[in-house]
């Protein structure tokens, strides 16, 4: 169900951007905001017997509100200065938790999102308790299917809904420098993991992966670093791969990882396809992509017929570059279609990477595949979609 928001802050100036900004974006099903900028208001409010998920408010309203003891209600104090401790990763966690502070002036989805967490506990449907992560895997039976670009919007989207997301690119080749305008600072990245791990027992591990992931603000999401030594890609393993999801989804730290794979023959490939609770296949909307990904499908009936059940549960399939007319009608029944993806002109001018993260057309399609993933239809009824209520406004 939605989570239900107390905002109160002295600024209609404030309120209003913020509402108006819920009910038109992917956040309406999954928020409800009553506002209120008059402290008297607000606390006749709070000594009622509606019990919100959480509170987010100026320091003067919240410090009123808990001197009258309802801080059982988890809380945070909006601050111009951001919060203390900076904007890595760790601390803008800890900005999240009952009873510390959210920086007050940031983009929108992250503000949502920040209050989003503070109500504990994964907001993604169909998901689970704190603490679970759910792996979903990307890949293609053919190359230039737009593989990437699709993980890469799918990241986005769902850490704009205020969800705890890790990208994890395992191409030979991370080509994400393509879509994003700014790369992260240097430093140690998924190469110096994975050679600590090599000298640590099977099990141990736990908190490591931490260490070396990067926010990207792009993607509201957390990642790692691109690989530069392509050496250091080739030469790890389905063991490796198994072991690193296997870390950052032990984590707990993450709603969901996304793993985008390279060529479905690889090794790391093949760890993703095995330890993925949902793959996203995308194929190409021609010929020769949906012939590859029956053969492949094929494939692992004939060779891993153990493996092969499993996988088709666990599948799910976009149809990408459709136009008018799409090949729907000429795929297998298990090959059912969950998403049609456009093909977007505007793409093929300069600078694509970034118009590939930023078409509305295309990512009204993602929202859909995503949906597919999350069972939205599992959405308890609670408080009315598209919710963002105000107290005292007119």
């Amino acid at each position: 169900m939605a989570a239900r928001i107390v905002l109160a802050v002295r600024e209609n100036e404030y309120i209003e951007p913020l509402l108006a900004y819920v009910q038109r974006s992917g956040y309406r099903d999954q928020i409800g905001i009553k506002a209120f900028s008059r402290p008297e208001l607000f606390a006749a409010y709070m000594q009622g017997k509606d019990r919100p998920d959480a509170v987010v408010g100026d320091r003067a309203f919240v410090e009123a509100w808990l001197v009258g003891g309802r801080s059982e209600v988890p809380w945070a104090v909006l601050e111009e200065g951001g919060g203390p401790g900076g904007n890595s990763p760790e601390n803008r966690e800890r900005r999240s938790e009952p009873g510390r502070s959210i920086a007050k002036y940031q983009p929108l989805p992250d503000l949502l999102g920040c209050m989003l967490q503070l109500c504990g506990g994964s907001r993604f449907p169909g998901g689970g308790r704190k603490g679970e992560t759910r792996l979903i895997g990307v890949v293609s039976g053919s190359g230039s299917c737009g593989k990437t670009t699709v993980a890469l919007n799918m990241a986005k989207l769902l850490g704009g809904r205020g969800l705890r997301v890790f990208y994890l690119n395992l191409e030979t080749v991370d080509s994400t420098g393509l879509y994003l305008r700014t790369s992260p600072a240097p430093g140690p990245g998924l190469e110096r993991l994975l050679y600590e791990l090599q000298g640590l027992p099977a099990e141990a591990g736990r908190g490591l992966a931490g260490r070396y992931a990067v926010r990207s603000d792009a993607l509201r999401c957390d990642t790692f670093r691109p690989v530069e030594n392509v050496k250091e890609m080739l030469k790890m393993t389905a063991e490796d791969t198994d072991r690193l999801l296997g870390l950052l989804a032990d984590d707990g730290g993450y709603d969901a990882v996304i793993a985008d794979t390279g060529s479905i023959a690889e090794e790391r490939a093949e760890a993703v396809l095995r330890r993925s609770e949902e793959l996203i296949w995308v194929l190409r909307d021609d010929e020769p992509s949906l012939y590859k990904t029956e053969r492949w499908l094929a494939h692992y009936r004939s060779s891993r017929p153990e493996m092969a059940g499993p996988l088709l549960d666990k599948s799910r399939f976009a149809l990408n570059f459709c136009g008018e007319t799409d090949s729907r009608s000429r795929l297998p029944p298990e090959m059912p279609i969950q998403a049609a993806l456009p093909y977007m002109p505007s793409w093929s001018l300069p600078n694509r990477g970034e118009l590939c993260l930023n078409s509305p057309g295309f990512q009204q399609a993602i929202e859909r595949l995503c949906e597919a993933i999350t069972d939205r239809s599992a959405l308890e009824p609670g408080m009315a979609r598209g919710s963002a209520r105000t107290g005292d406004i007119p």
